[in-house]
């Protein structure tokens, strides 16, 4: 796999694309490191996996006065839980994609007189399923039809005591829209399988879909749009994960 260089980073929290503002962004999946070392161990340390964490840091570029600046979604759902992240290394469809929820537990403004406005933000992982990976199945655009919408992904096939997770983020919202998350074993989608409903949605956010146990056979899964009324800005990704 060849090394490539972090130049179209995306990030969507919510129902918010922080990408076109940050210049940073920090991914972090951590465990616990206990020590339970005893005296047959040899004279060398052992040790376990304790509890798991999930956080990311972003930092960029502040502005103010429109939604469509960073600043409106920084501190008023500031300790609110359960925040639907999603993180690419790309934003091309079917690049890897990290999934979490997450709340918004520090941010800060504002640096020294002369320099472009700074603002960074950080959020911790607020629930059980820790981070996953997946890929994205839609890249950020406007959605107005129903049907398949964006790129199939070949996730692999899940496991028992997998299950598969699903985001849906709206930027911008038409007037109701309901999703599926489908898989099949074949990228024509010729036996295809609704997994989870997202919707209907009526507002801007970021929805997580219930998670869906496996095992599950089939390995390939899209976004479909089932009902929509009104133009939305949506994206989505998915990944299996414990």
């Amino acid at each position: 796999m060849a090394t490539i260089a972090l130049t179209d980073a995306t990030v969507w929290v919510g129902g918010y694309d922080f990408t076109g503002d940050i210049n940073q962004l920090n991914l972090n999946a951590t465990a616990d490191q206990l020590d339970v070392t005893t005296f047959g161990s040899g004279g060398f340390r052992n040790r376990i996996g304790g509890l798991r964490d999930v956080s990311a840091q972003l930092a960029g570029f502040w502005s103010s006065g429109t939604s469509a600046a960073p600043d409106p979604h920084l501190s008023p759902d500031l300790g609110v839980a359960d925040r639907v992240l999603t993180a690419a290394p790309d934003d091309a469809e079917g690049s890897v994609a990290y999934l979490a929820r997450v709340g918004k537990f520090s941010t800060q403004m504002f640096g020294a007189v002369g320099d472009a406005v700074p603002f960074s933000l950080d959020v911790q992982g607020t629930n059980k399923e820790g981070l996953i990976r997946g890929r994205v199945l839609k890249a950020k655009g406007n959605v107005s039809a129903t049907g398949a919408t964006g790129t199939a992904a070949q996730l692999g096939a899940v496991g028992t005591g997998q299950f598969v997770y699903c985001t849906l983020h709206v930027f911008s919202a038409g007037t109701t829209i309901t999703a599926v998350l489908e898989s099949d074993d074949n990228a024509g989608f010729t036996t295809a399988t609704t997994r989870a409903t997202l919707g209907p949605i009526t507002t801007t956010g970021g929805t997580w879909a219930a998670r869906v146990a496996g095992a599950i056979a089939d390995d390939y899964y899209r976004l479909r749009v089932t009902a929509v009324t009104g133009t939305f800005q949506i994206a989505a990704a998915a990944g299996i994960g414990s």
